[in-house]
């Protein structure tokens, strides 16, 4: 019976070391930041078509609890469009860059969406990225 007893005891101790273990671990990696493959692209044609060209929809998300911002992505031929582009969404910069969200946060959850329309669908490599962690309200249970 002791046994049984010291057997749990030491159970239920390993379980609190290996669980305040992960939850150390976690907080490391979340203190590090996020990585610029946290930044992800998609793009999807819309079906519609506007002066003979495929419009397309791009929808630009951070993965990361943090909030990012300063996002920036390849853009090597500029943003040729058939349609207006929101540019306060993403706007060409020098060097075959484009800004997106005006340099403003991005943050998981809300991901920065925009349209346009030629006739293929154009690559937009994430290049750039400021992870703001202290910007995480500390109640974030997450």
């Amino acid at each position: 019976m002791a046994c049984t007893a010291q057997a749990t005891v030491l159970l239920a101790l390993a379980v609190l070391v290996a669980g305040g273990h992960a939850r150390t671990a976690a907080a490391q990696t979340w203190a590090a930041g996020c990585n610029l493959s946290d930044i992800h692209v998609s793009t999807e044609r819309t079906g519609k078509a506007v002066a003979g060209q495929p419009e397309f929809r791009v929808t630009i998300e951070n993965r990361c609890r943090c909030p990012q911002n300063g996002v920036r992505v390849r853009c090597a031929a500029g943003l040729p469009s058939a349609e207006p582009v929101d540019e306060s969404k993403i706007r060409v910069e020098d060097g075959g860059v484009c800004l997106v969200n005006d340099g403003m946060m991005v943050s998981r959850g809300k991901p920065v969406v925009f349209a346009y329309a030629w006739k293929t669908p154009q690559e937009f490599k994430p290049t750039m990225a400021v992870s703001r962690c202290g910007y995480l309200p500390s109640s974030s249970s997450d």
